[in-house]
């Protein structure tokens, strides 16, 4: 889970540059993604001379851009309080995007599980090519209290979960199980992490990577507790269901587990 595009994704867009006899990038779409990334962070949205001082465009070339991107349904402009934000067609995109991502549609039947057994919520989340991650499904808590991370939170590389399972490989899938950070062995030879009141003194976190087809994490399927809702006692009794997910999720999207990664146990896998 280096930053950057994923090996796969390295591999198409250096195909995709052969094929056009050049890497030459399109400036116009790089700033349309530079605004979208920052309404993204921004709930409240932004006006043009905040996206222009943001996104390093001139007021103009960011009038034109937003004008077009309004046209096109990617963003939205309220006249009252001249803020633009994210558009009605990223749903569509977003929800087409999702469904379509194989290691999400594998990873659902055992994220429901999970949360059905602890009645916790579930979260499935990907790296991001410039390092951050993203929540992009969801099973909800069965709890009275509930997490409030939805689908579209943002988490930094450096956040505790996240950074144990990127260090524990990111040496690469064929890595000894010391490699990494200091406690990237353990991750690594355990097959998941957990984490307890890093995030916030009364949430703890637990979570498996799923691996793509150079078998590098490709998504992080999580399960998010408040205080006794989630134990390291919790942690252990769901150890073995964890690895025998992760490898199952792994091979049905076409990816390839690590040859050091630990064995399934005989818990039956989710059809």
């Amino acid at each position: 889970m280096a930053n950057g595009p994923s090996q796969q994704n390295r591999a198409a867009i250096d195909d995709e540059g052969a094929d056009q006899g050049g890497g030459v990038l399109v400036p116009a779409v790089s700033r349309a993604v530079r605004v979208l990334d920052t309404l993204a962070q921004r709930a409240g949205g932004a006006t043009l001379t905040e996206l222009a001082d943001r996104c390093g465009l001139a007021k103009s070339t960011a009038s034109n851009l937003l004008r077009t991107m309004v046209t096109e349904g990617l963003i939205s402009y309220d006249v009252e309080t001249r803020r633009y934000n994210l558009g009605p067609l990223l749903v569509e995109y977003g929800i087409a995007a999702v469904t379509r991502t194989t290691p999400v549609t594998e990873a659902r039947p055992f994220m429901e599980r999970l949360a059905e057994r602890t009645e916790l919520a579930c979260l499935a989340i990907q790296p991001m090519p410039d390092g951050h991650f993203t929540a992009i499904a969801k099973i909800e808590s069965r709890k009275d209290i509930k997490v409030t991370i939805e689908v579209g939170s943002r988490f930094d590389r450096t956040s505790p979960l996240l950074s144990q399972l990127a260090d524990a490989w990111n040496e690469g899938p064929d890595a000894g199980a010391g490699d990494g950070a200091p406690d990237g062995g353990d991750v690594r030879a355990r097959g998941f992490g957990a984490v307890f009141g890093e995030y916030r003194p009364e949430l703890n976190v637990m979570g498996f990577p799923v691996f793509d087809r150079d078998g590098y994490p490709c998504l992080v399927i999580a399960l998010l507790g408040i205080g006794e809702d989630l134990t390291p006692d919790d942690v252990e009794d769901l150890a073995q269901y964890l690895v025998t997910a992760a490898r199952a999720i792994t091979v049905r999207s076409g990816g390839r587990v690590p040859a050091d990664y630990p064995a399934a146990g005989p818990e039956e896998a989710v059809s």
